[in-house]
């Protein structure tokens, strides 16, 4: 009898130790399907202030100051937890609507895709590469103006230069305005990315802002091991954010190349199996594809020959945009794009070929075969340009009315001399440039029809 007993205890503490277990790890699956994370050593984890600002597109202070000028989000913050305008924080030059409809702005151009909304960025360096787990940025006063956040596979310490510079979008969104002014550390949800960076990129929109934005500091955390994956609570992919990823912003050259007669040749006529569509007259179909963004005419046109001669005709390129592709434009793309931009009146270049994505022999090269007919061109933060490309410029587009060169501060003073031949010039910007401004007045001589005075702005004077 007390060995039958002995016996049934032990098979109940058993089936106790069973469920147990059993209650344990279903407990631990649990835990991994809702996005809890194991604790992981201290050691692997790095919170880290931006230690550098390597470049921006624009600020409020001046550049012999440090009052709202970029410089300012390097280091530790000066002002968070506290609300209001303060002087140590980092201020962009424009808030509002009002800097897009004064008379001096240009319009704006066609094809722009619906998800680039930024107008300014400024690019922070850390000291230690890490696979990002949260980005963090302390607002100081009227938050919102981020729109986008990039990291990339570049160490602007290390010597060692990757030979395919990429950049990954870890958030983005539209641009929102917020009820209150007071300061917020804004984290939001970031996706993960395949390499550790120590380079972030964070682009803003200001235009629902009711004032300046004002940041603090920016904080980069993340591993220093590449994380395990099935640990984390992976970002949830919707069919909109396919047609908007980075991604998809292949090459555009190979986009080009793809569109070839080569690649559609079945042996049919070059109008047949079009489902009617080539009996559309030739200026309607025209009118429907310029609807259509810079990337989806490129893939349209490797569709069939009908659509592949319509989409390269260059009346479809007398406005070009190539800011929201700044990050993987290169002088192959320019290069497969020449011969379709014969009729180009109006180009946007700015934020391009930085980090040696675009030369000055390439840029050269498609302005000498586009640059005739050229009035308008951006070059916003262009820091490939060189005196060399100011002078084909002077050479090659006489017709060129609006030219915009601020934030390029790598051009050497003497090189805005050749800007005296373009004597059609009626909007001039030079802000954050080292021009000399009693040397460009007396080389222009007021031979400029100038409606709208340049915008200057050099080290320790500031007019416009």
């Amino acid at each position: 009898m007390l060995t039958l007993l002995s016996m049934f205890y032990y098979i109940c503490l058993r089936r106790r130790s069973r469920s147990g277990t059993r209650g344990e790890a279903l407990n631990s699956r649990r835990a991994v399907e809702s996005g809890q994370r194991t604790a992981l050593p201290v050691s692997l984890e790095v919170e880290q202030y931006a230690k550098e600002v390597l470049d921006f597109s624009s600020h409020y202070g001046s550049e012999n100051s440090m009052s709202y000028t970029m410089w300012n989000l390097a280091g530790v913050p000066n002002v968070y937890p506290s609300s209001g305008d303060f002087t140590q924080t980092a201020v962009f030059r424009a808030y509002g609507t009002w800097w897009e409809q004064c008379a001096s702005a240009p319009p704006r151009f066609r094809r722009t895709p619906r998800g680039f909304h930024s107008q300014d960025y400024i690019e922070l360096a850390f000291e230690e590469p890490v696979y990002p787990m949260a980005v963090e940025v302390l607002e100081t006063y009227y938050p919102g103006a981020i729109v986008q956040i990039q990291a990339c596979n570049l160490n602007p310490f290390s010597q060692n230069t990757p030979a395919d510079v990429r950049w990954e979008v870890l958030w983005s969104a539209e641009p929102t305005k917020v009820l209150t002014p007071q300061a917020r550390q804004f984290s939001p949800a970031i996706r993960q990315i395949s390499f550790p960076t120590n380079l972030l990129r964070l682009e803003i929109n200001s235009s629902l802002q009711q004032y300046y934005t004002e940041l603090d500091a920016v904080i980069l955390r993340g591993l220093r091991e590449r994380p395990i994956l099935p640990l984390y609570k992976m970002p949830v992919i919707g069919v909109g954010d396919l047609s908007d990823s980075d991604e998809e912003l292949a090459d555009m050259a190979a986009a080009f190349r793809h569109g070839g007669d080569d690649e559609v040749d079945d042996g049919k006529p070059p109008n047949a199996g079009n489902g009617h569509f080539d009996r559309l007259p030739y200026e309607l179909i025209q009118l429907i594809l310029s609807h259509l963004t810079l990337r989806d005419l490129c893939r349209l046109a490797q569709s069939c020959k009908l659509l592949h001669q319509h989409c390269c005709d260059p009346l479809q390129y007398t406005q070009l945009s190539l800011q929201p592709y700044w990050a993987r434009l290169s002088d192959a793309s320019l290069g497969h794009l020449q011969s379709r931009c014969s009729l180009l009146q109006r180009l946007n270049l700015s934020w391009t070929g930085n980090r040696g994505a675009l030369t000055p022999s390439g840029f050269t090269s498609f302005m000498k075969a586009c640059g005739p007919s050229l009035v308008s061109l951006e070059l916003s933060c262009c820091h490939f340009l060189t005196e060399a490309c100011l002078e084909v410029l002077s050479q090659t587009c006489p017709g060129l009315q609006e030219l915009n060169l601020s934030s390029c501060d790598r051009l050497h003073p003497q090189a805005f001399t050749h800007i005296s031949k373009l004597t059609r010039l009626r909007r001039l910007v030079l802000y954050r440039t080292k021009i000399e401004v009693l040397i460009v007045v007396r080389r222009l001589r007021w031979k400029l029809r100038t409606q709208h005075r340049a915008m200057i702005t050099r080290r320790g004077m500031s007019s416009s």
